[in-house]
C-alpha cells in the first residue's frame, strides 16, 4: 500500500503539548474523511476513504530523536452492491477495473456507470464528460436506448450491429490513484499504467457506494470523542504552563 499523504509536525521541545497537537490535527483530518464518506453514501460508484496513524522518528534541535505521528490515507476499493435499474444507459463493472472518462483536465477513472447521451449522441457522464471506448468518445445513434445492447465483454450493439466498445482498465497499484472528489480518480506514476482488463460489464445495473452508514456513524462518534480527549490534553498542558509561570514568578 502506497502512502498518499504522509506528514507530521515539526519537532518541538514541549513534547506533551506537541503530541496532543499532532493527535488533534490527525483526528481532525480523519473526521473530514469520515464526514465525506457519509456525504457520499448515495453517490454511485463511490469508494470510502480512511486514514491511520503512522509513527516515525524525528530529530530534535539537540540531535536527539522523538516519536512523531504521520498520516497514512487509503481508499477502500471493495465493490459496492450492484443495483438493477433497467436503464439501458446504466452500466456496472463486475470485478476490478474502471471506466475511462475524458475531462478538460485529462483522463479520469471511475466505477460510476450512470451515463447518458449528449446532443451529439456521445455517451457521457452526468457532468457531460465523454466516456471512452477504444480510446475515443463513444457515439451511439440509438437515442432511446431501446435497440442498444452491451455484451458482457463490453461491446456495443445497436439493432444487432456492433458499433464500438467501452474501455475498462486496471492499475497495478490502485492505492496510488488520486481521488479527485466524488467518484473520479486520476492516475499517478505510483499507480502504474492503465491496462485494459477483461471485465464483465452489466447493462441496466449501477454499483452503489461501498460506504456502510451504521459503521460510518459509529466511526464518526468514536473519532469525535477521541478529538475531545486531545483538546482536553492541550488544555491541561496550557494550565500546567500557566501554573509553572506563576510559581516561577513568585519571590523566593
Amino acid at each position: 500500500m502506497e502512502i498518499n499523504n504522509f506528514q507530521g509536525l515539526h519537532p518541538y521541545s514541549r513534547l506533551g503539548h506537541m503530541e496532543a497537537l499532532e493527535g488533534a490535527v490527525i483526528l481532525e483530518r480523519k473526521l473530514d474523511l469520515i464526514a465525506n464518506n457519509m456525504a457520499n453514501i448515495d453517490t454511485v460508484g463511490f469508494k470510502k476513504q480512511g486514514i491511520t496513524f503512522e509513527e516515525y522518528l524525528l530529530p530534535q534541535v539537540d540531535d536527539t530523536k522523538r516519536t512523531s505521528k504521520g498520516e497514512l490515507e487509503w481508499t477502500n476499493f471493495s465493490p459496492g452492491n450492484l443495483r438493477v435499474t433497467g436503464n439501458p444507459l446504466d452500466f456496472a463493472i463486475e470485478g476490478k477495473g474502471f471506466f475511462v472518462i475524458d475531462t478538460p483536465d485529462g483522463r479520469r477513472y471511475t466505477r460510476a456507470g450512470n451515463f447518458t447521451l449528449d446532443s451529439q449522441n456521445q455517451l457521457v457522464t452526468q457532468e457531460g464528460y465523454p466516456v471512452l471506448g477504444n480510446g475515443a468518445p463513444i457515439v451511439l445513434e440509438d437515442t432511446t436506448g431501446k435497440g442498444l445492447w452491451l455484451s458482457g465483454d463490453g461491446r456495443f450493439f445497436v439493432d444487432g450491429t456492433q458499433t464500438g466498445a467501452i474501455d475498462v482498465v486496471s492499475f497495478d497499484n490502485p492505492q496510488a490513484l488520486k481521488c479527485m472528489g466524488g467518484n473520479l480518480f486520476s492516475a499517478t506514476q505510483g499507480a502504474g499504467a492503465a491496462t485494459p482488463v477483461d471485465a464483465r460489464v452489466k447493462q441496466g445495473y449501477l454499483e452503489d457506494s461501498n460506504v456502510n452508514p451504521l459503521e460510518t456513524m459509529i466511526q464518526l462518534i468514536d473519532v469525535y470523542r477521541a478529538y475531545e480527549v486531545q483538546q482536553k490534553a492541550l488544555q491541561t498542558v496550557d494550565q500546567m504552563d500557566n501554573q509553572a509561570a506563576g510559581e516561577l514568578g513568585k519571590p523566593s
